[in-house]
């Protein structure tokens, strides 16, 4: 644990569709206290900003520092992002998130500069900076949540694009006539086929069509989400219709990674997110075989490692508060 001197720390956000994630993180990118609470995003903007300062202080208290202990503030946030402002203009799976001032909220609870990117952008970077993307110099992350996001890595800077919105990989077409993602988007996307809200689609349709299958039992409400913890629970106790749908969100992954291999030729593709979290090389070695199949370039394959991110849950919150200190998404050169 590092050493709890003023002035050292600073607090990574994670805000997902589902939860929030605080944490106050030292200069070596370690967690020296955390806090999590539910996003209940439908409550509006207003509702979830007081919630993610009360988990933020929180994490301050479980860390055993005070606010005067903490010198910046970085957050991940879904959705299209304004980094100059600190303005969230539209958020993703996020009702009423647009044009939110996520710096001016922050600074009214504590006056200190905030830091404010793409939730996926964060996490690819935590990745970068202490994860197993350390001194990659050009990977690809892919986070598999309620939505699919990711970050690019080119020689070693995350790339924004022409207009900042570099990294949307989730909503590359993987079937021109499938279906729309949960909540819109692009119609036949790899989100829109293997992310965790896709899967539960598929889920609760066959489950309508007469599908037998053991997930009421193991959820306290019908109604309530089938998390990732849930699909895992579902998949050890061998439960076939789980497994036939979350086998063929493997597939659409595996055909995506082919995708991102033939146009980008990365050293390597990291995935993370509740679903790889949960459900690890189960899901993880049909996504690898299906990418190796549709590789364009045979010659070297197996240079482009395909691997399970190394700070699991922690790579947004670490992300966010490294982005808080360096004051960019950039890792410093070595002194």
């Amino acid at each position: 644990m590092a050493k709890k001197t003023k002035g050292d720390f600073t607090i990574g956000i994670d805000l997902g569709g589902t939860k929030i994630l605080a944490a106050v993180v030292a200069e070596d990118g370690s967690v020296i206290g955390s806090a999590k609470k539910r996003t209940q995003s439908e409550d509006g903007p207003d509702a979830v900003l007081k919630r993610i300062i009360k988990t933020s202080q929180e994490a301050v208290d479980a860390a055993g520092v005070t606010l005067q202990d903490i010198t910046a503030i970085g957050m991940g946030a879904p959705g299209v992002i304004d980094m100059a402002r600190g303005v969230v203009v539209s958020g993703t799976n996020m009702p009423g998130w647009v044009n939110v001032d996520v710096n001016k909220a922050l600074r009214v609870w504590n006056n200190v500069p905030v830091w404010l990117s793409n939730d996926v952008r964060v996490a690819t970077f935590g990745e970068q900076a202490t994860g197993i993307g350390k001194g990659v110099k050009n990977f690809i992350a892919v986070f598999v949540g309620t939505g699919i996001g990711g970050g690019i890595v080119t020689n070693g800077q995350i790339y924004s694009g022409s207009r900042g919105s570099a990294g949307e990989i989730g909503h590359v077409v993987i079937m021109a006539d499938g279906p729309y993602a949960v909540g819109g988007g692009v119609r036949g996307s790899v989100e829109a086929l293997a992310s965790r809200a896709a899967i539960e689609r598929d889920l609760r349709m066959a489950m309508a069509a007469g599908r037998d299958t053991i997930l009421p039992q193991l959820v306290p409400d019908i109604n309530a989400k089938f998390t990732s913890s849930i699909l895992a629970k579902a998949v050890d106790k061998g439960d076939a219709l789980t497994i036939q749908v979350l086998q063929r969100a493997a597939y659409y992954l595996g055909l995506h990674a082919a995708s991102l291999i033939n146009a980008l030729d990365p050293e390597m593709l990291i995935y993370g997110g509740g679903v790889f979290e949960a459900l690890g090389e189960w899901m993880l070695a049909p996504v690898r075989s299906v990418a190796r199949q549709y590789a364009l370039n045979k010659t070297n394959l197996d240079q482009v490692r395909i691997v399970e991110s190394k700070l699991g849950a922690s790579a947004g919150i670490i992300g966010a508060g490294l982005m808080a200190r360096y004051g960019s998404l950039t890792v410093p050169a070595p002194v």
